[in-house]
């Protein structure tokens, strides 16, 4: 399938460790790309991804962003038969395991998020679809994991009473995500900022990767999440959960390399501004619980790559938000 977006290949392997499309590093004498099968039984409209994805980059003229790659004859997917692919150019620099990135690379990519916001600050978010309605919604998670609790599809709830009673525990940080929803201004948000979208070269933040979520929404979502999945050293599937927790000076170093790129850029809506306190613990319970809810359903959703993996991956969360700073 490469050969269709660039020409002859000379090398192909399996590349990054995302949970949802498969994605492939491709050598040609063109240069090194991206190639990926996007995962339709996730993202349901790969037409309307792809466009969101185009007007981004167009805004954006290509930083912090890699760069879409279009076939010779100007289509930017291809299907081969139920499959849709598409290819991008690869992006100089490499993500940091948690564990590798220090905190001066923690606040440049907390800067070049807070950048990033403010160069899409003018971007009509009325101009891109909703591609996955209701995708940042807690309320909608926990209807989700009561539904699959009834159900008991693989018989494991059982096993899991405490991780639910921490799922009902935590159920505040869901009106407090509705009341800041509701507050905020509507804009263009990534909505999957964690730490491993982010490539780094040393410790600069080069480029933002994964933007298939794109679409319009609140920014604190993405603060939320590159704080959950960097103010700690400890992996997003730690099967040791005493070894997850928050790290003050990992904190600390996104929310002020944040804060202040958005400064830099203008951006001072005291209402997003005093969101990014709850972002965390917001964005840190919900993907617990949709872990949670995974595991449950038999895992449905998410890549797993050994037994138990979303149950590590659920009890690692709700460890990390027992020390995330909450409003």
């Amino acid at each position: 399938m490469a050969e269709v977006f660039i020409g002859p290949v000379t090398a192909v392997g399996s590349f990054g460790a995302g949970h949802i499309n498969d994605t492939f590093l491709v050598e040609s004498a063109a240069g090194e790309y991206v190639i990926q099968r996007i995962n339709t039984a996730v993202f349901t409209d790969p037409e309307a991804v792809t466009a969101n994805i185009l007007v981004l980059h167009r805004h954006l003229r290509g930083a912090p962003m890699p760069e879409p790659v279009s076939t010779p004859a100007g289509q930017w997917l291809v299907w081969d038969g139920p499959d849709p692919w598409r290819a991008w150019r690869r992006a100089p620099g490499r993500p940091l395991a948690g564990a590798e990135a220090s905190p001066t690379a923690l606040r440049a990519a907390g800067a070049l998020l807070g950048r990033f916001h403010g160069l899409v600050a003018d971007l009509d978010p009325d101009g891109l679809a909703e591609t996955m309605p209701g995708f940042h919604d807690p309320g909608r998670r926990i209807a989700a994991l009561r539904a699959v609790i009834a159900a008991d599809p693989c018989g494991r709830v059982a096993g899991v009473q405490d991780e639910i009673d921490q799922a009902q525990a935590a159920e505040p940080l869901v009106e407090v995500a509705a009341d800041l929803t509701r507050r905020v201004p509507r804009r263009v948000a990534h909505f999957d900022a964690k730490l491993d979208n982010i490539l780094f070269v040393g410790d600069d933040a080069a480029a933002l990767v994964d933007f298939d979520t794109v679409m319009p929404g609140a920014w604190f979502w993405d603060v939320g999440d590159l704080l959950r999945s960097g103010a700690t050293t400890a992996a997003e599937d730690e099967p040791e959960p005493d070894q997850v927790a928050v790290v003050p000076e990992r904190y600390g170093a996104i929310v002020d390399g944040y804060r202040d790129a958005l400064s830099a850029a203008g951006v001072s809506d005291h209402d997003e501004l005093e969101a990014v306190g709850a972002a965390g613990a917001i964005v840190t319970h919900e993907q617990a619980v949709r872990f949670l809810t995974d595991w449950i359903a038999g895992d449905v959703y998410y890549r797993i790559g050994r037994p138990a993996q979303n149950l590590d991956r659920a009890r690692a969360q709700f460890r990390l938000l027992a020390s995330m700073p909450r409003p």
